[in-house]
């Protein structure tokens, strides 16, 4: 299974839309991994994992065939990570010779009907048609073609019942929590006896170096201390690889500063672009 890191930024952007920060500053100039896009991650070519405004960008940049995603797993209704009036596109006169007929978004009840409601008065009958919402709870278990999924608990919004995800194919499986902060133990107890197997884990660190705690996202301590919960629970092993992503600008710290802090506890700290095969 390929898992690519389309976008690893936290809502404003990496440098952020209208900020002069001297972080900002930095990446505007050294460009390369300092600059971040809104967190968006491509599976294989046919399954993404949240759906930003910079989703057009990607397509651009990595030269994808957006027509073969099949499914679309939504974690909560905040633009950076549900935009759904792109998919007013998917279809004639826009699209043209589309791998997938039809594709299925996933996600809780607030982004089903956000979707609705934001494409409402665009889309056209015949592309609706070719797009199914499907609403989905903490722990409901999913099989959507040759892909076992179990939506999770995020700790983020006040109000929405916020998702995550663990996404397995051919028996090796991913655990994709962004935008959320810490998750307590009981969560990765019930993930553990679903049966899971957890290759790969990438986390929230949206505050950088700085220890967040109990809130809506985490930092590189944080994920730290969610490893050590994840293997008690025997959720992840030694051989789970850790990734670090949807970084914020805040942070003060370049992709070289928050790797090498992140080296030290055997993390990768995310970059645009990035693939990784499990």
């Amino acid at each position: 299974m390929r898992v690519t890191f389309l976008g690893t930024a936290a809502a404003e952007g990496v440098p952020a839309v209208f900020c002069n920060c001297p972080t900002c500053q930095n990446a505007k100039v050294k460009g390369g991994k300092d600059v971040r896009t809104r967190s968006q991650i491509l599976i294989d070519d046919d399954t993404l994992f949240d759906f930003p405004m910079d989703t057009y960008m990607h397509m651009l940049r990595y030269k994808l065939d957006l027509s073969k995603v099949a499914r679309v797993f939504i974690t909560h209704s905040h633009m950076d990570h549900c935009y759904p009036q792109e998919f007013c596109m998917r279809g004639g006169p826009f699209a043209k010779n589309m791998s997938e007929s039809k594709v299925s978004v996933y996600g809780n009840a607030t982004v089903c009907k956000m979707f609705q409601s934001d494409v409402a008065r665009e889309i056209r009958p015949a592309v609706q048609e070719g797009i199914e919402l499907k609403v989905l709870r903490p722990y409901d278990e999913v099989t959507s073609g040759d892909m076992r999924v179990i939506a999770l608990p995020a700790s983020h919004t006040v109000g929405e019942e916020c998702l995550t995800y663990y996404l397995e194919r051919n028996g090796k499986g991913v655990l994709l929590l962004n935008d959320t902060g810490v998750l307590g133990r009981e969560v990765y107890d019930r993930l553990a006896k679903m049966h899971v197997n957890v290759r790969l884990v990438a986390l929230d660190c949206t505050y950088g170096a700085i220890r967040h705690g109990a809130g809506r996202h985490m930092g590189l301590y944080d994920i730290v201390d969610q490893k050590s919960v994840m293997a008690q629970a025997g959720v992840v092993t030694d051989d789970t690889v850790v990734i670090a992503t949807h970084l914020s600008h805040n942070t003060d710290l370049d992709y070289a500063g928050i790797s090498k802090l992140a080296a030290e506890h055997c993390i990768t700290v995310a970059y645009d672009g990035m693939t990784v095969e499990i």
